[in-house]
């Protein structure tokens, strides 16, 4: 009873205390007011600029889940997640900024202009478009790879044991790490909010995809509130390749920051609701 209250014996390494639901929803709000905060920065740096501090939102995002996971999930499994989350925001963000036009009116040497590019208002909604099918294509491609990679890692195993409960939690990680990518179209839905923007020959529009937006991003952060309870009650194990350290203090380390990332896994599936909402924009707007 002594180890299991410690989080130093087989007890211990079966619960984990998560927080409560009230401070993963304090957390999550948290960090869309970040978000907000660097949207209104934004604001006011040029296109490239823009593109650069919504891939540093995404790979920060990446980071931080990807180093305290505590679900039941395999170093290949956050291999695969990790090189496929990264290796999609890296991509999105030079798409991205390549595709942005130089802004016109500059002066000084052209050396120096060329670096400095125009906004996604200046980008036509059938270009912008265009790149949120690349990237939607890519996706299926990564999430595809990440199902066949999983299985099979699954299949090959010595010891198929909890095959269901790791290959599930393997493939919400990966999905959370390649969601996280959707984030760094976040600035080109400014192209929609600003003074004089596209969105207001039809405000009723905008405001109707921004309503729906709100209320996914809600969903999602009470759908993450259940997946806090769902895993203190079944009392799933931390990741196999965190008790092979066998080192208690990291454990419980590693226990006190896993709360943190069930809290912002919510905001990385976020990404998804950024690039819905950008697409219908994109479709109902221009």
């Amino acid at each position: 009873m002594t180890a299991a209250a410690n989080g130093d014996g087989n007890g211990g390494q079966q619960s984990m205390s998560i927080g409560s639901p009230k401070g993963m929803v304090a957390l999550e709000v948290g960090a869309y007011a970040v978000i907000a905060v660097l949207l209104v920065v934004a604001c006011f740096v040029e296109g490239r600029m823009e593109v650069a501090i919504f891939t540093a939102v995404a790979g920060a995002l990446a980071i931080f889940v990807g180093v305290s996971w505590p679900l039941h999930t395999s170093i290949f499994d956050a291999l695969v997640g990790a090189f496929g989350g990264f290796g999609m925001i890296y991509a999105t963000e030079t798409s991205l900024a390549e595709a942005l036009p130089n802004a016109d009116g500059m002066t000084g040497p052209r050396r120096l202009r060329r670096h400095v590019s125009a906004r996604f208002d200046a980008m036509s909604g059938d270009e912008l478009l265009h790149w949120c099918t690349r990237w939607a294509t890519a996706l299926l491609i990564v999430l595809a790879a990440f199902v066949i990679l999983g299985f099979l890692h699954q299949m090959l195993r010595r010891e198929r044991t909890n095959m269901v409960l790791s290959l599930s939690h393997g493939l919400m990680f990966d999905v959370a790490m390649a969601g996280a990518s959707g984030w760094v179209f976040a600035p080109a839905l400014l192209r929609y909010f600003g003074v004089g923007a596209l969105g207001a020959r039809k405000p009723y529009v905008v405001a109707i995809v921004a309503v729906i937006a709100v209320a996914l991003l809600a969903a999602l952060s009470w759908a993450s509130t259940r997946w806090a309870k769902d895993y203190r009650a079944a009392g799933s194990p931390l990741p196999r390749f965190k008790l092979e350290a066998g080192n208690g203090k990291d454990i419980r380390n590693f226990r006190s920051y896993a709360r943190y990332s069930l809290g912002l896994m919510p905001v990385m599936y976020g990404g998804f609701v950024v690039f819905l909402a950008l697409v219908a924009l994109l479709v109902f707007v221009g």
